[in-house]
């Protein structure tokens, strides 16, 4: 049985994911209907007009026809799509780098290595203290709990209040 979209992708990655690629109202990035056509020939060699199995479904927005494509092509060719689209995006971006976006890459990639089949096994026993210290002992146990719950914002945050 084929997944779909929504369980390919846990809710938080996948708004990150849509917000990255500017998927709200139907759209991806800049692409009009003809230049996505083009990116997918020219990126993937698969030219979107052929192989409607791996686009038809959801709908005919370019959104749609991407979320489509993830449920349906092989995973690697899934991760290559979305590096992809992250570098055209860095070529028509046109502001400065926030910190906000710095996190939204971060999830992005996330998701470009869930398909890449990169596991995201964090090994939190290398963390300890570096000196004796009650509240130095509990913000490391608090940084190992949210490491293993596969929660790395969270312990990075810890990590910058301290």
């Amino acid at each position: 049985m084929t997944r779909t979209y929504e369980q390919l992708i846990p809710r938080a990655e996948r708004e990150k994911l849509e917000l990255a690629l500017e998927m709200g109202q139907g759209y991806v990035l800049d692409l009009s209907d003809r230049t996505f056509n083009d990116f997918f020939y020219e990126r993937l060699g698969i030219d979107p007009e052929t192989e409607g199995r791996l686009f038809n479904g959801r709908g005919t927005s370019k959104a749609k026809r991407l979320r489509s494509f993830i449920e349906r092509a092989p995973a690697s060719l899934i991760a290559k799509l979305l590096r992809e689209l992250w570098n055209y995006r860095g070529s028509i971006a046109t502001r400065a780098t926030t910190p906000a976006d710095q996190v939204l890459e971060a999830s992005y990639f996330i998701t470009v290595g869930r398909f890449e089949g990169v596991s995201q096994d964090i090994d939190s026993s290398v963390i300890e203290s570096f000196e004796p210290s009650e509240t130095l002992d509990e913000l490391v146990a608090s940084i190992r709990r949210d490491l293993d719950a596969k929660k790395p914002h969270a312990a990075l945050d810890r990590l910058h209040t301290y």
